[in-house]
């Protein structure tokens, strides 16, 4: 299991302001995707979009999909593109690696947010960047990872309230400035042999899972791992494997149904008040930050710390089923959809994932959405956000698989 939350006080994280590391790190991010994530060919489109802006004078914000753990590092080709270095909110876990980790990751100009708790800092120095137009302000703004490469998740609030607070102050500087949003999208396409690449992952899942050999396509037998998978997840949560009243494979809702498990009674001894947020990452982001912040004050006892600890393993392992859409190995699926599935099952159960490739990578830019100082009360989802989110959709869906 990975570590996301950290009983420690929080420090507010800087980027490096420089311009030199950026620009080298750019140059060279290629062999890494190619060996850890198996991109071996990248395409950036609409870079011209965001860098008009740039010279305009605007404050930029690029919200931009997150469907794979190497997105990150992508945006080092899109830095190269727009020929201007970026700043990159990021949640504060990834900087609690090796001393050589943060150091790189600050200098890329990664800053960071903490995700259990209000963060200031973070917002304002957010804020001050767009007001002064030093650099666009990328964050993913789906959340988390999704591991799903053809649809757009719920957005994070985030997006929003930083954009509106940057645009009143950009609009009472001197002089005054502008605050627009660029979405961009990482479309990932598979152009190698599915059976090569996940047949021996696949030998490993089953061994893991205590499967004798299976036979059949990938599929098959990605089906059967992501069947004992549930079950094991079943059996840990409710006591039992579950079965759909359609049959075993109409896995339908086993996932979603199981979140729901974990979730609900949660909710009901931490916020039982409250509406949950859109989307039910923001439900676990939400409990996330009730249950934490006494642990990192030490108010709680030896016994309590313990138990809390058991929820906020429950909470990671509900974040992993999420990702599960219920129809990824259904049918005939595009080869994607297949590779995505199987990160699910392996990082599920070994929090690693294989590189799988050749892999070309798409990054488009969209057109600039000009952020308004106000909004209109009462009137349902922010503007801003179903602009973004559309925007977003059409982009993805516009990608077509290259020829």
């Amino acid at each position: 299991m990975q570590q996301l939350v950290f009983e420690t006080p929080y420090r507010f994280i800087p980027p490096t302001r420089g311009r030199i590391w950026p620009a080298v790190l750019a140059g060279v991010v290629g062999p890494y995707l190619k060996r850890l994530y198996g991109v071996t060919s990248y395409e950036v489109r609409g870079a011209e979009k965001i860098r008009a802006s740039i010279e305009a004078g605007h404050g930029i914000v690029t919200p931009a999909n997150h469907s794979r753990a190497c997105d990150p590092l992508a945006c080092g080709w899109l830095t190269r593109a727009v020929r201007h270095p970026f700043f990159c909110m990021a949640s504060w876990h990834t900087f609690m690696g090796s001393k050589f980790d943060r150091f790189m990751i600050r200098r890329c100009g990664a800053f960071s947010i903490y995700r259990e708790g209000p963060d200031h800092a973070s917002l304002s120095f957010a804020v001050d960047a767009l007001v002064s137009a030093e650099r666009p302000v990328m964050l993913f703004s789906e959340g988390a990872i999704t591991n799903c490469n053809d649809r757009i998740a719920p957005l994070m609030d985030g997006v929003v309230l930083m954009a509106r607070m940057a645009a009143r102050r950009a609009a009472k500087a001197t002089p005054a400035r502008r605050v627009v949003v660029h979405p961009v999208i990482f479309k990932y396409f598979f152009q190698g042999n599915l059976e090569k690449t996940l047949s021996p992952v696949i030998v490993r899942l089953e061994k893991l899972l205590e499967l004798s050999p299976g036979t059949g396509s990938v599929v098959d037998r990605m089906r059967r791992l992501e069947d004992a998978l549930l079950a094991k997840r079943e059996v840990q949560f409710f006591g039992a494997p579950q079965r759909s009243s359609e049959g075993e494979r109409a896995a339908g809702d086993r996932a979603g149904n199981l979140v729901e498990r974990i979730l609900q009674p949660l909710e009901a001894e931490w916020s039982p008040k409250e509406t949950p947020g859109r989307g039910r990452f923001a439900r676990l982001q939400a409990l996330r930050g009730r249950i934490l912040p006494d642990m990192v004050a030490g108010k709680v006892t030896e016994e309590e710390r313990r138990r809390r600890w058991k929820q906020l393993d429950a909470l990671y392992h509900a974040q992993c089923l999420n990702t599960h859409p219920p129809d990824c190995l259904e049918g005939d699926q595009e080869p994607e959809r297949i590779i995505e599935a199987m990160h699910r099952l392996e990082e599920d159960l070994t929090d690693r994932i294989s590189p799988h490739g050749p892999t070309h990578l798409v990054i488009e830019s969209g057109d600039a959405i000009e952020v308004e100082t106000t909004r209109q009360r009462g009137a349902g989802e922010d503007p801003l956000t179903t602009a973004i989110h559309q925007q977003l959709t059409q982009i993805l869906q516009g990608i077509e698989r290259p020829k």
